[in-house]
């Protein structure tokens, strides 16, 4: 069972990014939205698991100049059909 991994919080928040190697699958997928965006700036983040991103996040951080074009960007419609091809969906938002 695929589960869809919603990163909206900094990756250094509660450890977010430890926590979620520790437990993502290798047919889970990964939507990085709010403050979640930055971690696909980390070249190095030791995740094999397809990236997206939510391109209205992405944007309002400033952050679309260098986004590297490896990590594919959503709209909302893109997010709610990401979140229909896999079974369930779990929220990272940090503490």
């Amino acid at each position: 069972m695929s589960t869809l991994h919603i990163v909206n919080c900094s990756p250094t928040a509660a450890d977010t990014l430890s926590s979620l190697r520790r437990v993502i699958n290798l047919d889970d997928g990964i939507l990085l939205t709010g403050d979640g965006v930055y971690l696909g700036l980390q070249q190095d983040n030791g995740l094999t698991q397809p990236l997206h991103a939510l391109k209205p996040d992405v944007t309002a951080r400033g952050l679309l100049t260098q986004w590297p074009t490896t990590i594919p960007l959503l709209d909302h419609a893109g997010y709610v059909s990401l979140c229909i091809e896999h079974e369930k969906a779990l929220n990272w938002s940090g503490a």
